[in-house]
């Protein structure tokens, strides 16, 4: 099994309001593994924030997926992608 940190996942912002997990499976499933997505949702009204992540088992699954999806439109808006936080650090350079 992986550990949270060791998974190469993406940040996927401008998601509409009514994106949920689903959707960004069905998206980024084409290029490989997905092993979690997530949208990040409004506690009160359950509606997506606008943002979410995707998990690839491999990070060259995820690679391809960034090359592809950044600057794709969807739902009317268009995504950006990039690598989230814990994946842009080495186990080497991270802070401590």
């Amino acid at each position: 099994m992986f550990k949270r940190d060791d998974l190469p996942t993406l940040r996927i912002q401008s998601l509409s309001v009514d994106a949920d997990e689903d959707d960004l499976r069905a998206l980024f499933e084409p290029f490989g593994r997905v092993v979690r997505a997530n949208v990040i949702k409004d506690r009160n009204t359950g509606e997506s924030k606008g943002f979410g992540f995707v998990s690839f088992e491999s990070r060259k699954d995820a690679e391809k997926a960034l090359a592809k999806m950044n600057g794709y439109g969807y739902d009317a808006l268009i995504l950006s992608v990039s690598w989230s936080r814990e994946s842009i650090f080495s186990t080497s350079s991270r802070p401590r």
